[in-house]
């Protein structure tokens, strides 16, 4: 397992890639399920276990904000690059599926996690079991669980799949669904449910082939058919830029992508995509660009291979690696950061629980060069677009009022007991556009740590 206690006490899950998350309203929880942390060492254990713990995100609670450890309860073998939904006949079962395990010996495709014992099974499940294989984005629609694409492999050996699989959670059985007029071979991209028509967005296609984010892949689930839209933006410049290991969460008509890279046989580097945050709407199918605050604590993190949760208005990005720090420096995200998503202003913080880590979550990169100035262009302030506005680090999370009405002294609190010497606001930390210097992501400690090239792999995580 990857996770610590801090000195209070509370437990503080650390950073980790390659896990999902998800959120549970019945119960206002955030669950996490699996992963790894590259600063790592490989498990010694003969059959190590995944991490699985949950976020109370409940405001009437006394335990809001905090993290609860699981891992020792669940005993779920170490998995990453996994896909994970709730369902069940109850919409009390969080199934697990795919992904990569460490254990050789471990084969079982699907387990389910029961949400109110805490208990995991392995359902019997009848149909030919999919390929295992990562890079898919999954969703959920009437207890079916919808796959597609992913791959095996490394590198430019990797295998690429255009496979389409459902998984009923209620029957317990596999499907499959059309594939005519399908994208293809895909991997990295995102998928959101959007009134029973899944939308696909950004990805890759082949070894550095990606997919333009003005090309849109809808299945009607309903209908079974597949369809190629094309989206556009209010003007040129507005495009976000194509990526892979972004997230995407639908909130009031509109799909919100954050983060992802972006890489080339032009780039010996991985970048940060073009516009860390970008908004499609649904109905237009027009992508509009938020103009981010020049202040100096924004807290607008250039993220890949993160999650991202929608709680209310809410939007949690958890974990993942840092796309502008060059590999020579830890590129792991240790903290979680809240989005408030309001009708005209995004505000963000991070949770005050990860108030140590973040002390150490930045370090001055170190900016390699580029032979081409357009390859992450900026994008200029325009009024007709939403505004972002970094909240500062001592200030009061604006996110603390959607969960609940919570008031002010619950974070301030939480940062007072901070020991002497713990930074919040670094005045030598870097605030600029910053890129890698090598493919991401590559490991400080990839010879020790996680030895199947199937679990860990310097070009797909």
């Amino acid at each position: 397992m990857f996770c610590i206690l801090n000195v209070y006490g509370q437990f503080v899950p650390e950073t980790r890639v390659g896990h999902t998350t998800v959120y549970v309203d019945s119960q206002k929880r955030i669950y996490y399920i699996g992963g790894f942390n590259y600063n790592k060492s490989a498990p010694t254990e003969p059959d190590p276990i995944s991490d699985f713990f949950f976020l109370n995100v409940n405001g009437s609670d006394m335990n809001f904000l905090t993290f609860t450890n699981l891992s020792s309860e669940v005993n779920l073998p170490l998995t990453v690059w996994h896909q994970s939904e709730l369902g069940g006949v109850n919409q009390d079962s969080i199934f697990i599926l795919g992904g990569v395990h460490w254990s050789d010996a471990e084969t079982n495709y699907v387990y389910s996690f029961d949400i109110n014992t805490n208990q995991l099974s392995i359902p019997a499940v009848q149909g030919k079991s999919p390929p295992m294989r990562k890079g898919i984005s999954s969703v959920i629609n009437e207890g079916k669980i919808y796959l597609f694409g992913g791959q095996t492999g490394n590198g430019r050996d990797a295998v690429y799949f255009n496979n389409f699989d459902i998984f009923d959670t209620i029957n317990l059985n596999w499907q499959v669904g059309s594939l005519v007029n399908s994208p293809g071979t895909r991997v990295l991209y995102t998928a959101t449910l959007v009134n029973g028509i899944i939308y696909y967005i950004g990805g890759r296609i082949q070894y550095n082939v990606y997919s333009p984010l003005s090309e849109i892949y809808q299945y009607d689930i309903a209908k079974n058919i597949w369809s190629l839209k094309q989206a556009t933006a209010v003007d040129l410049d507005s495009m976000p830029g194509s990526r892979v290991g972004h997230s995407a969460v639908l909130l009031n008509g509109k799909i919100i992508i954050y983060g992802g890279f972006y890489t080339s046989a032009d780039t010996p580097y991985n970048i940060p995509a073009k516009e860390t945050i970008a908004m499609l709407d649904v109905n237009t199918l027009v992508w509009s660009l938020p103009t981010f605050d020049v202040r100096k604590h924004n807290e607008i993190p250039n993220l890949a291979y993160h999650t991202a949760t929608l709680v209310g208005t809410v939007m949690i990005i958890s974990f993942g690696n840092f796309t502008d720090i060059p590999t020579n420096i830890d590129q792991t995200n240790k903290v979680v950061y809240t989005f408030f998503i309001g009708d005209q202003l995004i505000t963000s913080d991070y949770l005050s629980v990860f108030d140590k880590q973040y002390s150490t979550n930045k370090t001055n990169p170190q900016l390699p060069t580029t032979s081409s100035n357009n390859i992450n262009p900026q994008q200029p302030p325009s009024s007709s677009k939403v505004i972002i506005v970094g909240v500062a680090i001592g200030s009061v999370s604006a996110a603390l009022a959607i969960f609940a009405g919570l008031s002010m002294i619950y974070k301030r609190s939480k940062r007072s007991q901070v020991p002497s010497g713990s930074v919040h606001n670094d005045p030598n930390s870097s605030n600029g556009v910053q890129f890698n210097n090598d493919k991401y992501p590559t490991p400080q400690l990839a010879s020790q740590q996680l030895q199947h090239q199937r679990i860990q792999d310097p070009e797909f995580p």
